[in-house]
């Protein structure tokens, strides 16, 4: 994760939020090109990346006993079938990146998460909804380890 520019900063400061733009990449092995898009309407385009608008709806679950990482829910207009298609057909997980620019600055971004991972994807005619993961940490050596007063007596 980035963190937040200072010029974001001053602004919420003075409580005058600048007007933000969602955007959102999409990879799939299944689809030789990312797909991008934006919840701006009329599209914005950022860092020399074009971002068509494309109705949708990011929630974020918060991280829970059972699921400690969280996960978040996109739901976005089904508008163009490659979405759908290329989660379907992929053979890994697709990754999609989020991220969060000024709309008076496209090329900084404020704040993303890159690489979360799309474990699967129901969707049709009208919307399709994925489920995004971001990384899980479980498989990290301080996250796998079990921290039991045999193993670890000096933190007991």
């Amino acid at each position: 994760m980035s963190d937040v520019t200072e010029a974001m900063i001053e602004a919420a400061w003075r409580r005058e939020e600048d007007p933000v733009a969602q955007l959102i990449v999409i990879r799939s092995d299944a689809d030789p090109a990312p797909i991008a898009v934006t919840d701006w309407p009329g599209g914005i385009t950022s860092n020399g990346v074009d971002y068509p608008h494309y109705p949708f709806e990011l929630v974020w679950h918060g991280a829970s006993k059972e699921d400690p990482f969280g996960k978040g829910k996109l739901t976005i207009g089904n508008v163009d079938r490659r979405i759908e298609e290329a989660c379907d057909a992929a053979l890994t997980p697709p990754e999609i990146d989020l991220s969060l620019v000024r709309v008076d600055a496209p090329d900084v971004v404020e704040r993303a998460v890159l690489g979360a991972k799309v474990p699967n994807v129901e969707g049709d005619a009208l919307q399709v909804s994925a489920v995004i993961k971001p990384r899980d940490f479980s498989d990290e050596p301080a996250c796998a380890a079990k921290y039991v007063p045999s193993t670890v007596p000096g933190m007991f």
